[in-house]
């Protein structure tokens, strides 16, 4: 799972689309609520979700990956760009990645560093 970690923090913070469609299931779903609006249900909904982010202006990167037997926990640094001239809003946000057979199946966030690494430890 290690070796997943590092394939996924560098595909996401190198910003290769390509490379991250590539580690994910075709059936990988991110979102708590399946009925809310924002939430993906399959992988192309997740990759067309993270361009509109990026085109967007929006700034993420992965400064900290933890693996465990159910996935991956990331700590993200995300910044939202901010009205003309005025400072980015930054935010330090925690993520899971639960891996089944080798591709990331679900996507989850977390309010915090224990909850994000007891999901991949259960």
């Amino acid at each position: 799972m290690e070796t997943f970690a590092t394939q996924l923090r560098t595909a996401f913070n190198a910003r290769d689309i390509d490379t991250f469609r590539g580690l994910l299931a075709e059936d990988a779903r991110w979102g708590e609520d399946p009925e809310a609006p924002n939430t993906c249900h399959n992988r192309a909904e997740i990759i067309a979700h993270l361009k509109r982010l990026l085109n967007e202006g929006v700034r993420a990167s992965t400064t900290e990956t933890t693996a465990g037997p159910r996935g991956v926990a990331c700590v993200l640094e995300v910044e939202w760009p901010g009205p003309e001239n005025a400072a980015p809003d930054r935010h330090s946000l925690y993520q899971v990645y639960v891996v089944t057979d080798g591709l990331v199946t679900e996507i989850q966030g977390h309010d915090d560093r224990d909850s994000a690494l007891a999901a991949i430890s259960s």
